[in-house]
């Protein structure tokens, strides 16, 4: 029998569906739920708040279209900022109710992943106040950020845009003898092909927020 996980993610986002549905193994079946929100100019930390709220406000409505497909688990492939904060627990309270199968979010995947007190690089697409909130992530878990680098997307969508060249020198201003892994956030940056050929090369965990996802998920199947 067919096993399926529900894909949540913006409509901006372009990224998480085609790396998800790359890692889909046989048995196993991604259906789609886009979240409503709009592609407009991020040049500050007010515009990023704005689109966060935009995400948010579209949340629940695709949540409940992927649990109407009674779906055996289900992905939340959103900014890692939303599930960061005093407002966390409740937001995944409620989109644990609503989809009625267990769910993955992003901070529970990759804290899953990483060893006690690990030394991070860490890749963010973000503006500031993104940045900010992703390293609250993983030092309030008792993590240290050692770099990091926000490349500053201009849009949502312009996140699936950003090329390999300036993500390959992104993590070469990471990384550094100190660093036992370096981490990528942000769900539309297209970096898993890239991370699984750099971690080969440096020789050390590079982590990219999708498959990182995806594994959470298919772990929950079981």
């Amino acid at each position: 029998m067919t096993r399926r996980i529900a894909l949540v993610f913006p409509a901006t986002n372009t990224t998480t569906p085609a790396e998800c549905d790359a890692l889909a193994p046989p048995g196993v079946a991604n259906i789609h739920a886009r979240i409503a929100n709009p592609d407009q100019a991020v040049r500050s930390d007010a515009d990023t708040l704005a689109v966060r709220r935009a995400m948010l406000d579209g949340l629940m409505a695709a949540v409940e279209e992927a649990a109407a497909q009674r779906p055996d688990a289900l992905l939340l492939g959103v900014m890692v900022e939303n599930f960061a904060g005093p407002e966390a627990p409740a937001l995944l309270a409620r989109v644990r109710a609503a989809a009625g199968c267990p769910v993955t979010d992003y901070t529970t995947a990759i804290l899953a992943e990483l060893p006690p007190r690990s030394r991070i690089g860490l890749l963010t697409p973000f503006m500031p106040v993104g940045d900010a909130a992703a390293r609250r992530l993983f030092e309030e878990a008792g993590h240290q950020v050692v770099r990091l680098q926000g490349l500053r997307a201009p849009s949502p969508a312009a996140i699936a845009a950003i090329g390999e060249d300036r993500l390959r020198a992104a993590l070469d201003a990471l990384d550094a003898p100190d660093v036992t892994h370096l981490v990528q956030v942000g769900t539309n940056l297209r970096f898993a092909a890239l991370a699984a050929a750099e971690q080969a090369r440096r020789g050390k965990p590079v982590l990219a927020s999708n498959p990182v996802l995806y594994r959470h998920a298919l772990n929950a199947l079981t």
